[in-house]
């Protein structure tokens, strides 16, 4: 290649400092998000059903927030500001879990929720609006940033995974916090690269007065976290009320936008609904299949019992596998003129992920003497759920830089992870609700027909709305197409 044509590749400034803090901020979120159910069952005997509300309820809550978080980042408070906050509540929120009690466990879930949503679109954010229009570089730039985050999400599941089992779950919490904490050295130490592609308000100076009542904006976001994640059901309505109201807004937006923007606007939802489909499944990592994994799967590697959610290593794994092979065949497709679409990519992927779901109703009817399931099926899983995976979640911020109005980058995002994320996150609860096992249920062949069952339902459903999604796919493609 020549150095043109290498120099034409080469990723923006800010790719770094982008890369740097989400990789040690989702190093730290996902040491919660391994641990939640098991945390729920284990220190406040949760049954199932409450252990996946909370689940839901917590993933839900925290990505409802980014769609203020993009907000305030766009017309604000500025994107680096939201960066640094969101960093330090999480991090200060993971560090308070460490003390187990009843009382404090809300209030360090609310400020890791109000911390997600000022982080989580930040650095997507700062990377998307470095680009040019029609950027070659986008797919594999964000293809290789997602990778980033799995490195974190590897050295989270396998070291952390660990430390919980020697030390317990405090220790675990903490390094989860310090982990975060690392995150904002590396802003400070790269933070001349976040300037130029801040927004305008981000570049402005903050007025005090403005200050004071972002503050207690904050404040009244943890408190009212606070609230919901005590009383699930109310929050179910909230989350329902807020996607309600999002997609009221975007419907004024499509109404008062010019007609090429209208169409976009609605390209861009139409893939958010496919990505809702999608996390349905993707949450199910965190709810039934780590509890199947903890009951119905053979964990044991000669005489060492491999810990429950170094399972989840087998993630981040496959994204760092698939990662540079996914991005190195974007750009010979770019090359050559021929990249495949993001609307057929993201069918795709759904068929791929629902893939996930078939393998371990397969397993399962190759289980041993014991009901206990091989653990490479799990393997197997993985792989197809992480492939998948790669071709929607990896692209969802990229097929915003690449379809929606600059204006509304920010919003769009927020509404990615709002609908996408966050709905799909309450949903997932009920869709593992399918494999609640009953406390009292100790056959071990009981336990392996009701995750056999389950599963079979997700793959048939996933599968179904995969073939649906690739029907309308070239419809949307057309919607984003558009131009005056």
């Amino acid at each position: 290649m020549s150095t043109a044509a290498t120099e034409r590749l080469k990723q923006p400034p800010v790719f770094k400092l982008s890369c740097l803090t989400v990789m040690c901020e989702r190093f730290g979120f996902y040491v919660l998000t391994f641990f939640i159910v098991l945390y729920a069952k284990s220190i406040f005997n949760m049954s199932d059903t409450n252990a996946f509300i909370l689940f839901g309820v917590f993933q839900a809550l925290a990505y409802l927030a980014t769609a203020a978080g993009g907000y305030l980042a766009d017309n604000v408070f500025g994107i680096r500001r939201c960066l640094v906050t969101g960093l330090f509540l999480e991090a200060t929120g993971l560090t308070l879990l460490s003390i187990p009690c009843r009382t404090i466990f809300p209030i360090s879930l609310a400020m890791i929720i109000i911390g997600v949503g000022l982080f989580k679109t930040a650095p997507t954010h700062l990377l998307g609006r470095s680009y040019k229009e029609n950027d070659p570089r986008v797919d594999s730039g964000f293809t290789l940033y997602y990778m980033c985050i799995n490195i974190g999400s590897l050295i989270s599941s396998t070291l952390v995974a660990i430390l919980q089992k020697m030390y317990g779950y405090d220790v675990a919490f903490l390094v989860g916090g310090l982990g975060l904490y690392c995150g904002l050295l590396f802003y400070f130490l790269f933070r001349h690269t976040a300037i130029e592609p801040d927004s305008t308000v981000g570049r402005s100076k903050l007025p005090a007065a403005r200050g004071i009542k972002i503050f207690l904006m904050i404040i009244a976001g943890v408190l009212l976290s606070i609230f919901l994640v005590s009383h699930p059901e109310i929050a179910n309505i909230f989350l329902v009320v807020a996607t309600i109201g999002l997609f009221a807004y975007f419907l004024m937006e499509i109404i008062r936008s010019p007609k090429v923007e209208r169409f976009k606007i609605a390209a861009c939802l139409s893939l958010i609904a496919m990505g809702l489909i999608f996390f349905i499944l993707y949450q199910q990592a965190y709810t039934s299949m780590v509890l199947f994994v903890n009951r119905s799967i053979d964990r044991h590697f000669l005489s060492f019992e491999i810990p429950t959610v170094c399972f989840f290593a087998l993630n981040p794994f496959w994204v760092i596998v698939l990662g540079p092979l996914l991005a190195s065949f974007y750009k010979y497709l770019s090359n050559r003129g021929g990249d495949w679409h993001i609307t057929f990519k993201f069918p795709l992927g759904l068929l791929i992920t629902s893939g996930c779901f078939w393998a371990l109703v397969l397993g399962a009817y190759f289980a041993n003497s014991a009901s206990l399931v091989a653990s490479g099926w799990m393997v197997l899983a993985y792989f197809l759920y992480t492939l998948g995976e790669m071709l929607v979640s990896a692209l969802g911020v990229a097929m915003v830089t690449h379809i929606a109005p600059k204006r509304m980058y920010g919003v769009m995002m927020g509404a990615w992870f709002v609908v996408g994320m966050s709905l799909a996150s309450a949903l997932s609860g009920v869709f593992a609700g399918i494999a609640n096992v009953p406390d009292t249920l100790q056959d071990p062949a009981a336990i392996l027909h009701i995750y056999t069952i389950a599963f079979a339902k997700i793959g048939a459903a996933s599968t179904i709305l995969a073939l649906l999604c690739f029907v309308v796919g070239p419809y949307i493609k057309r919607m984003s197409e558009a131009k005056g």
